[in-house]
C-alpha cells in the first residue's frame, strides 16, 4: 500500500470529514498575544460546539464497524488540547469525553499515544487518571517491535518484522511512553534503548527521515520532526548520566545532523511540498524546540512564524483545516492540532540559557529537568529556551532570567558584554553556575560582572536573604553571590556545580538544589508568569508628538539611578499612549537643572544622601519658578530605601518646614485628568500586604500658598515599576504586565501631563 493511502487510513480514525470547512480568506494577521489569545478562545468554541452528547468528537460515516475505535484518536487530541488549555477534567463536558475514552478500547497507535497525552494532561489535576495512563502506556510498551518500531495497530504483543510500520506511528508508540515515565509511570529501561536504535538505524545520510524505507527515498519535513523528537525522548531517559563530568563525550551525532537537517529545511513545514502536512507538522516543531530548547530553527522564530501562519488560516467559526492535507486531516483533529501549538508553545519561559564562545552546554538536559521540576512545585507549566548573543536583545525578553553555566574561563567581547548590560538593565536578571569546580569560571564570570557593573560589586548574601526564604526555607545552601542596584538582583551567582544535579535528576538527593532555583524564579518574577513572545521592552514608537516634556534624573550620593532605563521605557509608552514626547537627561546637579516651565525634575534613589546648601537652593528655585519636583523611593520601604527616605524628609523639612509634606486628595487636578482618572490603584502584593485594603494612591505633596504642586513624594516604589518587573522584594505600584503599563506608569503619566499642563496655564 502506498504512503498516501496508508496515511489516509490513519486519519480515518481521527478525523470528522462531515461538515469540514476551508479556512475563511482572512485578511493578513499581526501576531500579538492578544491576537493568539483571542484565537485560542475561538478554538475551544468550536471544539464545545462540534461534541457530540456522549462526550466523543469526530464520527467517520463508512469509517470501521467498531465506532467506539474511529473516534478515539479523534476524543483524545480534542481532549488533550482543552486540558492543556487549562480546562480541569471536572468541567462536565471534558468529564464526559474522558470518560468516553475511559470506556472506550482502542488498538490504534495513534489513538493510544494520544490518548496517554490526555491521562497524562488529566493526572496533573487528579490523580486517578494515573491508572488509565498507566494502562495505555503498558499497551504501548508491549506493541514495539524487535525492531524498535511501531506498525498501525497496538494490541499489547510484539508484531512480527512485517508488520505494516512507519516513522509516523513509531513517533506517537514513543510519544504515548513518554508523557508515561513523565507521570511517573514506570518504563523497563531497555524500551528506550530499543527506540533509540530505531531511529538512529532509519536515518537518511542527509540526516533526515522519511515515512519508512519502503516508501520513501527521501527525507522530509515531518518524519524529521518526528525523528528528532523521538530522539530527545529517548536521550532524556537514557543518557543523563552520560553528561555529569564537563569533559565527557556529549555528542550524539544522530540528533545533530538531524538538528543540522532541520535548521536547512524548517521553512518546508509551511509548504504544500513534500507530501507536508501543515498541522501535523506544527506539532512536530512544537515538540521538537521545546524538547531542545532552541527558540530559533536557523534564523526563524519557531513560535512567532507558527503562530502567525495559524491566526491567517483560523475559520471564522474557530475551526482549522489544513490545507495541505488533501482534506484527510479535518477541522476536529485540525484544531485541536493548532491549539496544541498556540497553547504549548506560548508557556511562561523562565530561563533563556546562554550559547556563547565556549563550554556553555556542559550539562544539556540541565534546564529540561530543572523547569520538569518547577513546573510540577509552581503547577503551571514553565519552559526553558536557548538564545544566542547574534540576535537582538529584544529577542532575549521572553524569560526574565538569562543563565550561564561553564567550567571553562568564558570570552565576550565587548559588543556581547554591551549586550548583557543592556539585558539586564531592560529589567533581565544573569544566573550563572560554575561546573565541575572549575576555577577558570569562578575567576572569569567575576571579571564580567566587574566589568557590567562596577558600581554593584558581587556579595555574598547572609543566610536570612529572601533568596533562601521566599518559597521552600533552605539552609544557606549553596551559597549565593548578588550584585544588586539596591532594587533586585542584577546578578546572581552560584559556584556550587548545581547544573549536575539537575542533568542528573537528583530532586531527591539534592533537592536544595532545585529549591535554590525555585526560590530565584519566585524572587525574580513574584510568580507572575508571562507567555512566551512578551516582552516587558517596548518598541520605538512611529508617533508624531503633541508636546514635549523635560525630565531631568537629579544626581546625589545615594543611588541616585538606579534603574538607568525607567524612564526609557517610560517615555516610548507615554510617546505611544499620549502623544507627549519626554525629553531626558542627568544624572546633573541641582544646581544644573533647565529653567522651570514644563520640567520635572526626579529625584530618587536606594541610600542616604545630603545635598550641598548651594544645590539645596536651586532645587527650591526650580520647583518655586514652575518645575515640579518628584520623589521617589526606588524600591519602596520594605527594601534598602529607609535611608534615603530619612533623607528625604530632612532634605524637604530644610527646604520648606517641618510637616509641609501632606497626602495629595484623590479629588486632585493631577487626579482628574480627562480620561485618565485614577481613583484606585494596584499595588504590589507586598505592598498591598502593608497598606490593607487602601485603594488609592499614596502620594505626598508640599504645596505653595497659591496651592501649586511643588514637590510629590512617593515612598511606595515608582521607578521598578516603570521597568516593568514584578520582583517579589519590591514595594511599590503594580507595574502591569508585558509592555503595558501599570499603575506606576499611570500615576508618573498623570504627573508628567499635570506639568504640561499646569506649564500652559
Amino acid at each position: 500500500m502506498d504512503r498516501i493511502a496508508t496515511l489516509a487510513i490513519f486519519l480515518s480514525l481521527l478525523v470528522s470529514c462531515s461538515g469540514a470547512l476551508a479556512a475563511d480568506k482572512n485578511p493578513p494577521v499581526v501576531y500579538s498575544d492578544l491576537a493568539v489569545d483571542q484565537a485560542i478562545e475561538k478554538g475551544i468554541a468550536y471544539l464545545w460546539s462540534q461534541q457530540a452528547p456522549d462526550g466523543r468528537w469526530g464520527a467517520v460515516p463508512g469509517g470501521p464497524a467498531n465506532k467506539g475505535e474511529t473516534n478515539v484518536g479523534a476524543t483524545a487530541i480534542c481532549a488533550y488540547a482543552l486540558l492543556e488549555n487549562g480546562i480541569s477534567p471536572q468541567d462536565k463536558r471534558l468529564a464526559k469525553a474522558l470518560d468516553f475514552l475511559a470506556k472506550t478500547p482502542g488498538e490504534s497507535t495513534y489513538g493510544i499515544g494520544l490518548r496517554a497525552c490526555a491521562w497524562e494532561a488529566a493526572t496533573r489535576y487528579d490523580p486517578k487518571f494515573r491508572r488509565y495512563l498507566a494502562a495505555d502506556v503498558r499497551l504501548l510498551v508491549n506493541s514495539i517491535s524487535r525492531q524498535g518500531r511501531y506498525g498501525y495497530l497496538s494490541r499489547g504483543q510484539t508484531p512480527t518484522a512485517n508488520a505494516s510500520w512507519s516513522n509516523s506511528r513509531s513517533q506517537y508508540g514513543n510519544l504515548g511512553v513518554w508523557v508515561g515515565a513523565r507521570g511517573d509511570v514506570e518504563v523497563p529501561a531497555g524500551y528506550w534503548q530499543l527506540a533509540m536504535n530505531h531511529w538512529i538505524k532509519d536515518q537518511k545520510s542527509d540526516g533526515g527521515w522519511g515515512y519508512n524505507r519502503e516508501h520513501d527515498d527521501y527525507s522530509h519535513i515531518s518524519m524529521t520532526l518526528a525523528g528528532v523528537a523521538s530522539l530527545y525522548v529517548c536521550l532524556d531517559n537514557l543518557y543523563a548520566a552520560r553528561f555529569a563530568n564537563c569533559r565527557a563525550n556529549t555528542e550524539i551525532p544522530a540528533l545533530d545532523k538531524g538538528m543540522a537537517w532541520l535548521e536547512k529545511h524548517f521553512l518546508d513545514a509551511f509548504k504544500s511540498a513534500g507530501r507536508n502536512w501543515l498541522l501535523y507538522s506544527l506539532y512536530g516543531i512544537e515538540r521538537v524546540a521545546l524538547a531542545s530548547g532552541y527558540k530559533y530553527f536557523g534564523e526563524h522564530d519557531w513560535y512567532k512564524l507558527g503562530a502567525t501562519k495559524l491566526l491567517g488560516l483560523q475559520a471564522k467559526n474557530g475551526s482549522w483545516v489544513d490545507p495541505y492535507s488533501m482534506g484527510l486531516l479535518g477541522p476536529h483533529v485540525s484544531t485541536g492540532y493548532a491549539l496544541l501549538f498556540l497553547v504549548r508553545g506560548r508557556h511562561t519561559v523562565v530561563f533563556n540559557k546562554l550559547q556563547y564562545d565556549g563550554d556553555w552546554n556542559n550539562r544539556p538536559r540541565d534546564m529540561a529537568t530543572l523547569t520538569r521540576w518547577l513546573s510540577r512545585t509552581f503547577e503551571a507549566t514553565l519552559n526553558w529556551q536557548i538564545i544566542n548573543l547574534k540576535v537582538p536583545v529584544s529577542e532575549w525578553h521572553d524569560a526574565p532570567i538569562l543563565y550561564l553555566a561553564g567550567d571553562e574561563t568564558p570570552k565576550f567581547t565587548d559588543e556581547q558584554i554591551d549586550k548583557l548590560r543592556q539585558y539586564v538593565l531592560q529589567g533581565g536578571t544573569l544566573f550563572s553556575v560554575s561546573e565541575c569546580s572549575g576555577q577558570g569560571f569562578r575567576k572569569g564570570i567575576r571579571e564580567l560582572y566587574q566589568k557590567l557593573f562596577p558600581d554593584y560589586p558581587l556579595t555574598a548574601i547572609p543566610a536570612d536573604h529572601p533568596l533562601y526564604s521566599v518559597h521552600f526555607k533552605i539552609p544557606a545552601r549553596p551559597a549565593m553571590f548578588v550584585a544588586s542596584n539596591g532594587i533586585r538582583p542584577l546578578v546572581v551567582h552560584v559556584d556550587d556545580d548545581l547544573a549536575r544535579h539537575w542533568q542528573l535528576d537528583l530532586s531527591a538527593t539534592q533537592k536544595y538544589s532545585f529549591e535554590a532555583a525555585a526560590n530565584l524564579v519566585m524572587y525574580i518574577t513574584d510568580k507572575r508568569f508571562r507567555h512566551r513572545g512578551v516582552s516587558p521592552w517596548p518598541e520605538k514608537p512611529s508617533v508624531k508628538p503633541e508636546r514635549t516634556v523635560k525630565l531631568t534624573v537629579v544626581q546625589h550620593e545615594g543611588n541616585c539611578n538606579p534603574e538607568p532605563l525607567a524612564y526609557e521605557r517610560f517615555s516610548r509608552l507615554l510617546l505611544k499612549n499620549t502623544k507627549t514626547a519626554l525629553e531626558i537627561s542627568g544624572p546633573v546637579a541641582a544646581d544644573k537643572l533647565p529653567a522651570g516651565a514644563a520640567s520635572v525634575a526626579v529625584l530618587t534613589g536606594t541610600r542616604a544622601f545630603a545635598l550641598p546648601a548651594q544645590q539645596k537652593a536651586a532645587l527650591k528655585t526650580f520647583v518655586e519658578s514652575g518645575g515640579l519636583l518628584v520623589v521617589s523611593a526606588a524600591g519602596g520601604l520594605a527594601g534598602e530605601a529607609k535611608e534615603f527616605d530619612a533623607a528625604v524628609h530632612k532634605l524637604l523639612d530644610e527646604l520648606f518646614g517641618a510637616d509641609k509634606l501632606r497626602i495629595l486628595a484623590t479629588t486632585s487636578p493631577l487626579f482628574q485628568i480627562k480620561n485618565m482618572e485614577i481613583e484606585s490603584v494596584k499595588y504590589r502584593p507586598m505592598t498591598r500586604r502593608k497598606l490593607g485594603g487602601m485603594k488609592g494612591p499614596n502620594l505626598r505633596a508640599v504645596t505653595a500658598d497659591d496651592g501649586r504642586i511643588l514637590v510629590l513624594y512617593s515612598s511606595e516604589d515608582l521607578t521598578a515599576g516603570l521597568l516593568g518587573y514584578p520582583a517579589y522584594g519590591v514595594d511599590g505600584y503594580d507595574p502591569g504586565e508585558g509592555d503595558e503599563g501599570g499603575s506606576a506608569y499611570e500615576i508618573m503619566r498623570n504627573i508628567v501631563l499635570f506639568a504640561a499642563k499646569s506649564a500652559k496655564s
